[in-house]
């Protein structure tokens, strides 16, 4: 019984079955133009997928380069501006150091009087009757007593919305 389940189950052995023919004995025939057909089809389908792919990659890589080109311009104005900003932030700063030119006369007269009369500060009523003009010409001169060096204006402590003109320590 083992020889007879051996003989039918071992088709491959030396001694094959009646009527078995393996696939290597069978036999086609092909012209040449065919056989080339059916390779170049082949081929042609198992590149497909892969062309395919390809031109996705290629139209990815157009749009990043596109990306690319568009971050760059981007940069470039990014780089101008902050060269035109450090510009200005060194013009700024040589601005400040430079002595201040004395606008008004107004100004030079009131640090005369304070220091002659032994003052380190004053309000804006009082600077007015020290140089003699009104409160409201002491207050259009606001911004320039605030640029002068000689000057610093503090707000008191008495009152919130009072200004005071204060003279820089020497």
């Amino acid at each position: 019984m083992n020889n007879l389940a051996n003989a039918s189950i071992n088709t491959f052995g030396p001694s094959p079955k009646a009527g078995f023919e393996s696939p290597s004995e069978q036999l086609i025939t092909l012209a040449y133009g065919q056989l080339q057909g059916l390779i170049v089809q082949a081929v042609q389908e198992a590149i497909q997928p892969l062309q395919d792919r390809v031109l996705s990659l290629e139209s990815i890589i157009a749009l990043q380069g596109e990306k690319i080109a568009a971050l760059e311009a981007t940069a470039n104005l990014h780089e101008e501006n902050q060269l035109i900003q450090l510009r200005l932030i060194h013009q700024l700063r040589e601005a400040t150091k430079k002595e201040p030119v004395n606008d008004s006369p107004l100004l030079d007269e009131l640090y005369k009087e304070m220091k002659a009369i032994g003052r380190k500060q004053t309000d804006f009523a009082t600077a007015a009757r020290m140089v003699k003009r009104s409160k409201r010409r002491m207050l259009q001169l606001k911004t320039t007593i605030a640029l002068d060096q000689r000057f610093i204006l503090i707000p008191s402590e008495r009152h919130p919305q009072k200004v005071l003109i204060r003279l820089r320590e020497s």
